[in-house]
């Protein structure tokens, strides 16, 4: 099976048929005929494509005579991929990369086509040096955009929210490829003899930076392993991990996670209970809520109850019965393009923007009609600025005085209490801390 073609059908499956890059992933990658090498092969060019998308259209615009917009979506993506490899993998000639393009478009197009890939990834090699399209005191958000290659609405959002220099070492953050780290399933094996296995296997490894129980593995297909099957993790950033730990749910206590699939913090909530109390689990839709009890099975775990239903209304059954409250709600995952750069792929509008706020508001608000008096819920998002974060805690804090932020520093490690800003709230970014973009803020009821 051919790499590049493989990879041309992943990619036209996420941008043209708006295909989820995880599910797609899965679709085309569980197979027995590709190695290892194959399958790494085939997610460089996929994420990286993704990834530089907006730079490799601006390139390929100028070297085409008749416009990006005039070019089929076949062709483009093959011109895209051909130029990413060009560009950014060093170790593929930059005939070889020509060639297969070359080939890739007589398969999927016409010989006229293939003259036309021809000629533009050539002329991209002969000129590069010439090639000019931005400079640095031409307007900022369109530099950064093309530079770093991010849609113009996420390089105005940071703008937005830090200075330039900063936004600059956020943007380069997130255009790298993380380290994996997985949280170790003490529910099912402690921490020397999860070592020991390692260790025996000859596999090197590293804890965590925050987290106790994460580790950074030297496996290339951890959901492969045996370790994975067997339950013994849960592969997880640890910026996610550390959401669960303010939370800090005890042994006794009724936990709802209303924005609850696939179930990485829903599992690791019921872990740190020690399977004991309750765990409610809410998700809109169906399939996720399988996919929810699918890994709660894997990690051994059984004091959680998973339930299709909308966050944004209110579940009359729980009103006033939580300890705890858990609202991870939807937003724009500025924080996780490190590990989803299909997120590049979205172009936000305002309206669009506002919507989100909306539902993001109203879940915060209805998930706070479960919270008893002296219970906490704990807003998260995996994005970076204040329009979906401290806009929406200050909005909910003025229309419900009986609320008041929380200090989460006794359940931070060290190394991230002087992080927590003036209001009480933690924002982690990748370019400070190493993991995805995570919003923190813990919120208690004080009737």
């Amino acid at each position: 099976m051919n790499q590049r073609n493989t990879a041309f059908k992943i990619l036209y499956d996420i941008i043209v048929k708006r295909g989820y890059s995880n599910i797609v992933l899965s679709k085309y990658l569980n197979n027995n005929e590709l190695s290892d090498i194959d399958k790494s092969f085939i997610k460089e060019i996929v994420f990286g494509t993704i990834e530089r998308k907006q730079t490799l259209d601006r390139i390929i615009d100028y070297c085409s005579r008749k416009g990006i917009k005039k070019i089929d979506n076949r062709i483009l993506i093959i011109l895209e991929m051909g130029l990413y490899q060009i560009i950014y993998m060093d170790k593929v000639p930059h005939y070889a990369a020509i060639s297969e393009a070359v080939n890739l478009t007589k398969r999927y197009a016409d010989a006229y086509a293939s003259k036309f890939v021809n000629a533009v990834l050539r002329n991209y090699v002969r000129n590069s040096e010439k090639i000019d399209i931005l400079k640095s005191d031409q307007n900022v958000v369109e530099y950064l955009a093309f530079k770093y290659s991010y849609p113009e609405w996420i390089v105005k959002r940071l703008l937005d929210n830090y200075d330039k220099d900063v936004v600059e070492d956020i943007l380069k953050a997130l255009n790298e490829r993380p380290e994996i780290s997985v949280r170790l399933n003490t529910l099912k094996i402690d921490m020397e003899k999860f070592e020991k296995i390692l260790v025996d296997r000859g596999l090197n490894f590293k804890k965590g930076l925050y987290v106790d129980d994460a580790y950074y593995i030297d496996l290339k297909n951890i959901a492969d392993d045996e370790i994975y099957k067997n339950g013994f993790v849960q592969i997880q950033d640890e910026g996610a991990m550390i959401i669960s730990k303010v939370l800090s749910p005890n042994s006794g206590d009724l936990i709802i996670d209303v924005c609850s699939a696939p179930g990485g913090k829903t599992t690791h909530i019921a872990q740190l209970m020690s399977n004991k109390g309750k765990v409610i689990a809410f998700d809109i839709h169906e399939h996720k809520i399988d996919l929810i009890k699918m890994n709660c099975k894997r990690l051994g775990v059984n004091n959680v109850d998973a339930y299709v239903f909308d966050s944004t209304e209110i579940n009359e059954k729980y009103i006033d019965k939580a300890d705890k409250v858990l609202a991870d709600v939807p937003c724009t995952g500025i924080g996780i393009i490190r590990k989803k750069p299909d997120i590049k792929l979205k172009d936000y509008t305002e309206e669009d923007i506002k919507k989100l706020n909306n539902i993001q508001y109203s879940i915060l608000s209805s998930s706070s009609k479960y919270v008893k008096k002296g219970g906490y819920i704990l807003y998260s998002t995996c994005t970076i600025g204040k329009e979906e974060n401290m806009n929406i805690i200050d909005k909910f804090l003025d229309e419900n005085r009986n609320f008041e932020i929380s200090d989460i520093t006794p359940f931070l490690p060290e190394a991230l209490t002087s992080q927590v800003d003036i209001k009480g709230c933690l924002q982690l970014l990748p370019n400070i801390n190493n993991t995805d973009g995570f919003f923190i803020c813990k919120l208690q009821r004080n009737d």
